[in-house]
């Protein structure tokens, strides 16, 4: 675009271009030009609001050679979108007072110059012999609104001469600006916290082009699965209709105005997803469009959602003194791939002493501090707490921990090994926690000591204690399904 039309010296005297003498005629276009207020400034300039015109000044000399012939007429290529309406042409023929108003025509092709280069009109001015050789003669095109600065050639009609003055970067023209471009950048992100997740959602547009666009129009469409539930949307442009009336889809709508060349409008949402009813693995798309009368800019996004829901049971089996509890974390239909951490409490009773054999690649602490070990004695009452970390759960599959100890002595004739396992969570910070079936769930070992006879008589002389064993598996509904 123009330079904003500021001060400018007039010495030393500067060209902005001089084409070499053709036919003993110069063009040139000087470095410094009278604007209609007097003033002196760049060659060309702009002056904004409340002028909004741009200034153009060209310099046309033609010697006193015999050869020579005086200019008939010129051709000036200028923006093909400029009307002659919005043009003023001033001529000052040097030694003659100051710039005046002269006609001028705005014409595509001419007869003697063929058609206009592309993206131009031929401005032509005829002399109508106000002067002839031996002259300097200066004109000033005062054109409303800004343009790009273009470089092209001037034509000069000198009786039969047909001249093209085109030396190279010359000369300074107003051509068209590009036409306006617009451009969406659409990104979608789901945000987790506490096992829940928030969409959020941004949509940049930007007019890349050369010319401002009006009335641009900006539709973006949520399509998801109705098994989601989305809450109440948070949009940063209040002027923008949200449409929720079709199950499934949210479409918000709205005029962004005009965008001026490189302007920029960026709009964000987000939706919290309030629930899910099944587990699954969801795609939610997202599509931005922005139109105005000359352009059109599309872009997508899309998230995909995973909502997990596992089950859990628990089971034991005994071999004379030694137990084994399974721990099962399974994956519900449909519900995919994911990873999970679980907490399991031992509760060894008073007067039984233990030893684990093995606690499946968990950790397992005493509740109060310091690790359990293994093969070695401990004496109830003790509490452990048994975490298995970071879990794989295929979709359609299950996962499996197996904790072994023996009891290896008593002090009492009846006690009770309670075994809960009291959370699962996931271990992933990316997926939807629809809970974990069946947890807490609680597995008892009863430990009984039966006092008998092998041979009876009137009074008990020698007796033995057998210790038995029993074990018990309850789930949240109080059903057996261990013994």
């Amino acid at each position: 675009m123009a330079d904003i039309c500021q001060n400018c010296s007039c010495s030393p005297y500067e060209n902005v271009c001089e084409c070499p003498t053709n036919m003993g005629i110069t063009v040139t276009q000087p470095a410094c030009q009278t604007l209609p207020d007097g003033s002196i400034s760049g060659n060309p300039c702009f002056r904004p609001s409340p002028e909004n015109r741009s200034y153009w000044t060209y310099k046309f000399l033609t010697d006193n050679a015999q050869s020579t012939r005086a200019i008939s007429n010129f051709l000036i290529p200028i923006c093909q979108n400029i009307l002659a309406a919005n043009i003023i042409v001033s001529e000052k023929i040097d030694g003659c007072g100051s710039f005046t108003p002269v006609p001028f025509t705005i014409s595509s092709s001419d007869p003697n110059f063929g058609n206009a280069p592309m993206g131009f009109n031929w401005l032509k001015i005829e002399t109508n012999n106000r002067f002839e050789k031996g002259v300097c003669v200066e004109y000033r095109l005062e054109i409303v609104g800004n343009f790009p600065v273009g470089t092209q050639g001037i034509r000069v009609k000198a009786a039969n001469n047909n001249l093209t003055f085109a030396c190279d970067g010359c000369f300074l023209v107003p051509e068209c600006p590009a036409p306006g471009q617009l451009v969406v950048d659409k990104n979608c992100e789901e945000i987790f916290m506490d096992g829940m997740a928030t969409l959020s959602f941004s949509i940049e547009v930007t007019n890349s082009g050369g010319s401002p666009l009006n009335n641009v129009q900006l539709t973006d469409t949520l399509l998801f699965s109705n098994a989601i539930n989305l809450g109440p949307i948070t949009i940063s442009d209040s002027n923008l209709m949200v449409d929720r009336t079709v199950p499934g889809r949210i479409r918000i709508t709205g005029n962004l105005g005009t965008l001026n060349p490189g302007d920029e409008r960026f709009i964000t949402y987000s939706l919290p997803v309030v629930n899910v009813s099944a587990p699954g693995e969801y795609l939610i798309t997202n599509t931005a469009t922005v139109t105005s009368m000359t352009s059109e800019a599309t872009d997508f996004c899309s998230l995909n959602l995973d909502v997990v829901q596992l089950s859990a049971d628990k089971c034991c089996t005994v071999n004379g003194n030694q137990i084994s509890y399974r721990i099962t974390l399974e994956n519900t239909p449909n519900s995919p791939d994911t990873r999970a951490n679980l907490t399991d409490v031992l509760t060894i009773p008073a007067g039984l002493t233990v030893q684990f054999s093995t606690i499946g690649g968990c950790n397992a602490m005493f509740e109060g501090g310091g690790e359990v070990p293994l093969n070695e004695n401990i004496t109830g009452p003790r509490t452990i707490v048994i975490e298995c970390m970071n879990l794989t759960i295929p979709q359609g599959g299950s996962a499996h921990r197996d904790i072994q100890l023996s009891i290896v002595s008593s002090t009492t004739q009846n006690a009770t090994i309670n075994n809960t396992l009291e959370n699962v969570e996931l271990a992933t910070g990316d997926q939807i926690d629809l809970g974990t079936l069946n947890v807490p769930f609680s597995v008892d070992t009863n430990y009984v000591a039966i006092i008998t006879c092998t041979n009876p008589c009137p009074a008990p002389i020698n007796a033995a204690v057998n210790p038995t064993f029993s074990s018990r598996s309850d789930n949240s509904d109080g059903n057996c399904n261990c013994s």
